[in-house]
């Protein structure tokens, strides 16, 4: 697999710092689509575009003063735009919320601690949790004048509210500028966020070569981002090994069918998967021999990540026999959080192929083309063919758990 790592250190450049940040409907999320169709029409495949409705979302600006000191503020994703100044109600419990909620309609909440100790989950989202509805039905039931959440990660950029369908104005501090704002409460707040949303629309990418048999291998990963982050591990390094299999198997004719898929909007809801399963089909899932999900592999400082699925016995035993000539390939849990969980919760065998040190970079400004190796991508690359090879003459039951 040599000979493709200059096509995936290409695909890798093009995807994270000719195009840059790749939000879904956002400019970036076009090019980015637009380069991965091109590819794949030039390795001789047949290209679907499975394009949906999404919000297209922009930040100009955000700010937020105390006594005309500027702290750091990150407008949240999807956030309305607001110019306003109101004194700030902190919160750092669910408990601690409901005995406050008297005090935050027209007001700055400020929520931390508990309550944001994970993102909270978006309101359609169907894994959110019970917190989750509770703190959402509270801010909008008080009405405040905008949210404020605490990011206590140094560092980190990750906001805590994405989501199109919570209408409050929302922001995220970063740890430092919630010290600040915390320790001068007596102070009103200035916040300004200068937005703007419009219906806007995004595709999933979608490449077959058709096979000798009507059953298929599914490969596939997400070409989208969080906003502002370039996505170098999360995840044009995914992209770049689905584009590097795509040219290994041009002009061939494998026995089982290739599809490629190129996810968008992986990063805030799952209507790209939704889309997806739209336009082919719950039949067609049992028709899929295999998924194999590409999602922030390729770390320089760590290495690939493998985690199984739905798995028969002896599949999860032919997977095992090829792991042990790639040595750096770790096998991990099993985890959720990607577009394998569409096939996987479905029946069907999935391969993850991840690393771990990539959760420390995914979505922020970091995840940069610095950190990434092309050669590991080209290791995953070529562990995937040995998959594939190993199912191609292997019936759907074989693969199967019973």
């Amino acid at each position: 697999m040599h000979d493709l790592i200059p096509s995936i250190a290409a695909h890798i450049h093009q995807l994270s710092q000719a195009i840059g940040p790749r939000p879904s409907a956002s400019p970036g999320g076009h090019r980015a689509a637009e380069y991965i169709a091109g590819q794949m029409r030039q390795f001789g495949l047949d290209v679907e575009l499975q394009s949906f409705a999404c919000p297209a979302w922009t930040c100009e600006a955000a700010e937020i003063t105390l006594d005309g000191h500027p702290v750091e503020v990150l407008a949240n994703a999807y956030s309305p735009a607001c110019d306003l100044t109101a004194a700030v109600v902190p919160a750092a419990t669910l408990a601690e919320l409901d005995e406050k909620r008297a005090e935050i309609g027209g007001r700055i909440v400020l929520i931390y601690g508990d309550l944001t100790r994970t993102p909270i989950a978006p309101k359609s989202w169907f894994l959110k949790e019970e917190r989750d509805e509770r703190i959402i039905q509270l801010l909008e039931q008080e009405q405040p004048a905008a949210v404020l959440t605490v990011q206590a990660q140094p560092g980190s950029t990750n906001r805590l509210i994405e989501d199109w369908e919570f209408t409050l104005p929302s922001a995220t501090l970063p740890s430092e500028s919630a010290l600040f704002v915390l320790n001068h409460l007596d102070r009103p707040a200035h916040l300004r966020l200068k937005t703007s949303q419009q219906p806007g629309t995004t595709a999933n990418v979608v490449g077959r070569r058709l096979g000798q048999r009507p059953e298929t291998v599914v490969l596939c990963a997400h070409y989208d981002t969080k906003i502002g982050t370039p996505g170098t591990c999360d995840n044009a390094t995914g992209v770049a090994a689905l584009l590097a299999l795509a040219e290994y198997y041009a002009g061939s004719q494998p026995e089982t069918g290739l599809e490629f898929v190129a996810f968008t909007n992986e990063e805030y809801l799952p209507i790209g998967d939704e889309t997806y399963l739209a336009c082919v089909g719950e039949d067609h899932l049992q028709q899929v021999v295999l998924a194999v999900n590409f999602d922030g592999l390729g770390h320089i400082l760590d290495a690939n990540s493998l985690a199984i699925f739905a798995s028969s016995e002896e599949f999860q035993a032919t997977v095992n026999g090829i792991s042990c000539a790639f040595p750096a390939l770790q096998w991990v849990e099993p985890w959720p959080e990607s577009n394998h969980s569409t096939f996987a919760w479905r029946g069907v065998p999935s391969l993850a192929v991840s690393s771990r040190a990539a959760t420390h970079y995914a979505h922020q400004r970091e995840d940069t083309i610095r950190w990434v190796s092309p050669a590991r991508v080209a290791e995953a690359v070529s562990f995937t063919t040995r998959i594939i090879d190993a199912v191609q003459a292997q019936p759907l039951a074989w693969l199967r758990p019973g």
